[in-house]
């Protein structure tokens, strides 16, 4: 691999937006590889998107699990509250399914909503029971199951040295981590949460910010310095794709695409050692 590949989310299944059209702007940005963000609420056909990104010769390299009110049966989805983990983990089982039925490896889950620090400590525990039933749900599957770091509030989650550290607790192939660029600027230093993630980074949410507004800037758009990070990248040897999570705002104005800004982060140096990782096969 010669350099690590483009990506873009695009949204799935909901009312008035043209999934056709969503695959366009893809192109023109020069995605190779698609996160999915499902209408979750309606469920679409799997199987529909799944050809759809094939007959563009593009491939679906994740999708963006429930959360919050945005489920699929769940009143909400938070892997670390007790009183909603039942029908939080049947959900993101529901979008394990789902995942596979669409030919997609990587699904990004929130480690939970905004909380006490107070709750640290049950709530990890919740988290940790969780993230196992999922890894068990998807064994045997081509499915990882990749836990985002979060903006400042989350108990555990907003920093990834926590993430990375609960992983390594559970020991589990089918768990990954998913970096959040914009997340990480706010609630600390981005390179500094990349090195956290290290070798469980499987997957990258990429967008800017002030870093005090989760604004989802496209890139460019705010202060991350993003020559820094991909050197930050290069350090962990990470092969995975650069996924945009800006859709909507490169939507509304084409224009905000700056290919300049993302060619540091695609380029690859000359030898790395790490061997990307995937999930097991079908």
């Amino acid at each position: 691999m010669s350099r690590r590949l483009l990506g873009t989310m695009i949204t799935y299944g909901y009312t008035g937006l043209c999934l056709d059209a969503e695959l366009d702007l893809a192109q023109r940005l020069g995605a190779e590889v698609l996160e999915i963000l499902p209408e979750w609420r309606a469920l679409p056909d799997a199987g529909v998107v799944r050809q759809a990104v094939a007959d563009r010769g593009l491939s679906i390299h994740s999708a963006h699990g429930c959360w919050g009110g945005r489920a699929i049966k769940a009143s909400r989805v938070d892997l670390g509250e007790t009183a909603v983990y039942r029908e939080s983990a049947d959900d993101l089982k529901r979008c394990i399914d789902w995942l596979q039925e669409a030919g997609g490896t990587f699904l990004v889950v929130h480690p939970g909503a905004l909380s006490s620090v107070g709750d640290r400590a049950a709530r990890r525990a919740c988290l940790a029971r969780g993230l196992t039933e999922l890894a068990d749900h998807a064994e045997g599957s081509r499915v990882v199951v990749c836990v985002e770091n979060m903006p400042p509030g989350v108990h555990p989650g907003s920093l990834m040295g926590e993430l990375f550290e609960l992983l390594g607790e559970l020991e589990r192939p089918g768990l990954a981590l998913a970096l959040d660029t914009g997340h990480a600027h706010i609630s600390a230093d981005l390179c500094a949460e990349t090195a956290a993630a290290s070798s469980l980074l499987a997957t990258t949410h990429v967008h800017d910010n002030d870093g005090r507004r989760d604004s989802h800037d496209a890139p460019g758009g705010g202060t991350i310095d993003w020559v820094a990070w991909a050197s930050a990248l290069d350090r962990i040897d990470y092969l995975g794709p650069i996924m945009l999570e800006c859709i909507r705002q490169l939507r509304e104005d084409p224009g905000l695409f700056r290919p300049e800004v993302l060619a540091p982060l695609t380029r690859l140096p000359s030898s790395t050692g790490r061997t990307q990782r995937s999930g097991c096969s079908e």
